[in-house]
């Protein structure tokens, strides 16, 4: 915890957008709750749904949250991380390598072909096969992504009371959920594995159910975008998570300073990506365009993920910025003192 808490030049993950996106940004829900547009968007402050207790229920039903991730034995360090970091705080966590170690909460999952990168949709087949066979009863919603992301799991938990308000509409059944990002080229919508993909329980069983026709012998490092295309064939409600009172995203495929400093064009795959979030229609409010998002704005108050925190020691200060957990007497500490409406002048986590 004291390296965590340092600050080290030349080790660090956040400039000082990162920095400042985490500290003054990112709020962590207190109870879980559900924003649905309208008057919901003006609370103030994290107010419980009249049927949830405060233990994100619906119908007095406790939701539980698996979370799992795909790694390999090497990231040893970074899964354990994950699990003293945002795993705890999940109902059930596994991370699927290529060793069982029950203390670390890893298990060796065998796949179609070798175990390479260039592989990582038959491995993720085996994965969401091995969770729908084994726990699909034990959990209503299944979170699926890279030993890199960080998961505020506080958020959601609301989230996931967001969608059992909303329902499926007309003959659909089950959902998927997550960041969706447009192909720059082909021009299609796929969700983005990095930050990670929700499915309901119903939306992982008939995923389940067509494993067999979901491109059974493919080998291609895109995961996502196959697993996408799996699930248009199972009419379930699928969509990007947005925050529905304000059209900002609450996934990201990049760490926090990227996220901060990013600008909509044409040149590279995120600035692809953030001219297709602004002209997007606001989830709620009927003719408007979200428009760009920039800086602090990016990021709903209420994010869900960040992904390519790739080293331990970035995941570790990630999740300390996000819950104040360094001593005031530390360096990181004594930064993440500084309230809502302060500005930070003073280095960088």
């Amino acid at each position: 915890m004291e390296k965590t808490c340092a600050l080290i030049p030349g080790t660090s993950v956040f400039g000082q957008g990162g920095l400042t996106m985490l500290m003054e940004r990112i709020k962590v829900d207190k109870v879980p709750t559900s924003r649905m547009g309208g008057k919901d968007c003006l609370k103030q402050e994290e107010t419980p749904d009249a049927d949830d207790g405060n233990n994100n229920t619906t119908k007095k039903k406790k939701l539980k949250l698996f979370c799992g991730v795909y790694s390999y034995d090497g990231q040893r360090d970074s899964i354990r991380l994950a699990a003293l970091s945002y795993g705890i705080k999940c109902d059930g966590f596994l991370a699927f390598s290529t060793a069982t170690i029950p203390s670390l909460g890893m298990v060796a999952l065998m796949h179609r072909g070798n175990e390479t990168y260039q592989n990582m949709f038959q491995k993720t087949r085996s994965i969401l096969s091995y969770v729908a066979t084994h726990y699909l009863d034990d959990y209503d919603y299944f979170h699926l992504g890279g030993d890199d992301m960080h998961i505020i799991v506080e958020n959601m938990r609301s989230l996931m009371l967001e969608y059992e308000r909303e329902g499926y509409s007309g003959n659909k059944e089950g959902r998927m959920f997550g960041q969706l990002a447009i192909k720059p080229r082909a021009g299609n919508l796929i969700f983005t594995g990095g930050p990670g993909y929700t499915l309901d329980r119903i939306g992982l069983k008939k995923l389940h159910d067509f494993m067999p026709k979901c491109n059974p012998n493919k080998v291609t490092y895109s995961e996502d975008g196959e697993i996408t295309r799996c699930v248009r064939n199972l009419n379930l409600e699928w969509s990007d998570n947005r925050d529905k009172c304000t059209g900002q995203q609450r996934s990201f495929t990049e760490i926090p300073d990227m996220t901060y400093n990013e600008k909509p064009g044409k040149g590279t795959y995120l600035q692809h990506q953030w001219s297709y979030y602004a002209n997007l229609d606001h989830p709620t409010i009927k003719g408007v365009k979200v428009g760009v998002k920039l800086g602090l704005d990016a990021a709903s108050n209420h994010t869900v993920a960040f992904h390519r925190l790739r080293y331990p020691s970035w995941m570790a200060r990630h999740h300390a910025l996000i819950y104040r957990a360094c001593d005031a007497s530390t360096p990181l500490g004594n930064l993440t003192d500084v309230g809502v409406d302060g500005s930070i002048t003073t280095g960088g986590a």
